[in-house]
């Protein structure tokens, strides 16, 4: 395991994840104890999260319980993301205490940033600047939200520094989207999608490595990213490697996957 990077990965996962709080209408977040308590003020539980980003000076039950006190005097379900390289004693806690693995989130790193990407024939991308192109990102997948709720939030994260939203078509025809948040030498990618009707012609290599670059004009040095299922072979060819994964666990029923 690359130990150095440990640190760098996490801080960008925690910058990350509390971007959420910014996003959405009614969202805040909190220090509670060692924890970053997450409310995305969307009413799922899936988006209201609780990571842990200080010492626990108490048992394991005893941390748990602090950030679920917060989320249940908010009337909230929520999720803990803990790391498998350092908080296997919460992991093993949460189980006993009857919290379910939700799913695992394979991090992964990219160290260093090449010099170079390819990409497939007639696919430009760009940064987001402006309300027509928080439309067109948020025209990209099936909405679950109201458009216009989302295009705002799009609006929003555009405008929060160390953040950039690009999008990636195909001669001329929007067809993916990605996000880039940066903290120092670390580019975090995260929202990457492809329109389903076209999968399967390098377009998600494609949109990722723009944000990585997108991070490397801001400064970053390596990039890091959680992979699902579907894009895990395309970072892994891109040069990725596995650190760790994040756990995610929390109450049943678990929540559809985000």
């Amino acid at each position: 395991m690359d130990d150095r990077w440990l640190g760098p990965m996490f801080e960008n996962y925690v910058f990350s994840l509390g971007r959420i709080a910014e996003l959405g209408p009614g969202g805040c977040s909190a220090r509670v104890g060692p924890w970053l308590c997450i409310d995305a003020g969307l009413g799922e539980s899936a988006f209201n999260v609780a990571v842990l980003v200080g010492a626990c000076e108490v048992g394991a039950l005893h941390t748990l319980e602090i950030a679920q006190r917060w989320f249940d005097g908010r009337g909230l379900n929520s999720r803990f993301d803990l790391r498998s390289w350092a908080d296997e004693g919460l992991i093993a806690a949460a189980a006993s205490a009857g919290y379910a693995q939700w799913w695992v989130e394979p991090a992964l790193l990219l160290d260093p940033i090449p010099a170079e990407f390819s990409y497939p024939s007639g696919f430009e991308t760009w940064v987001l600047e402006g309300s027509a192109d928080a439309d067109e990102y948020c025209r990209l997948d099936p909405e679950e939200y109201d458009h216009a709720f989302q295009a705002a939030m799009a609006e929003r994260a555009m405008r929060m520094p160390g953040c950039a939203l690009l999008i990636g078509a195909h001669e001329g025809t929007p067809v993916a989207r990605s996000m880039a948040n940066t903290t120092g030498s670390m580019v975090g990618v995260h929202n990457v999608y492809v329109a389903p009707s076209h999968r399967g012609r390098g377009f998600g290599a494609a949109i990722t490595a723009a944000a990585i670059l997108a991070g490397r004009d801001a400064g970053a040095t390596a990039a890091c990213l959680e992979a699902s299922e579907l894009g895990m072979p395309v970072y892994l060819k891109m040069g990725f490697r596995k650190l760790g994964d994040y756990v995610v666990l929390g109450k049943d029923p678990p929540p559809p996957l985000p």
